[in-house]
């Protein structure tokens, strides 16, 4: 499992328009190979909103984050709609087995 995250501060009065550019990108995501789930979050009692991707590997992210980058870039203009630039989280598994003698 491969998760990409982006945390985005939005200038006020431009929330719905982050929120529209990233469903364009979930979108544009659905069906692409490898894609477990995508989709835009609010913080509850806060300001942010994140991005989670989350893919069958970092290689299904890869191959495909080009395109979706291209889609959230073709009409967001530059520093209007964020307070500052997002900030990106690559999570890598990182899932542990238990001992054979704890596995019924």
């Amino acid at each position: 499992m491969f998760i990409h995250m982006s945390i985005h501060v939005p200038n006020p009065g431009y929330e719905q328009q982050l929120l529209d550019s990233m469903n364009r990108v979930r979108l544009a995501a659905l069906g692409t190979p490898g894609l477990v789930q995508i989709g835009p979050w609010r913080e509850h009692d806060g300001g942010r909103i994140v991005g989670i991707a989350m893919w069958e590997s970092r290689a299904h992210w890869e191959a495909a984050a080009p395109a979706l980058f291209a889609v959230a870039e073709a009409d967001d203009p530059d520093g209007l709609w964020n307070a500052r630039p997002p900030e990106r989280i690559l999570l890598e598994d990182a899932w542990v087995l238990p001992p054979d003698d704890l596995v019924d």
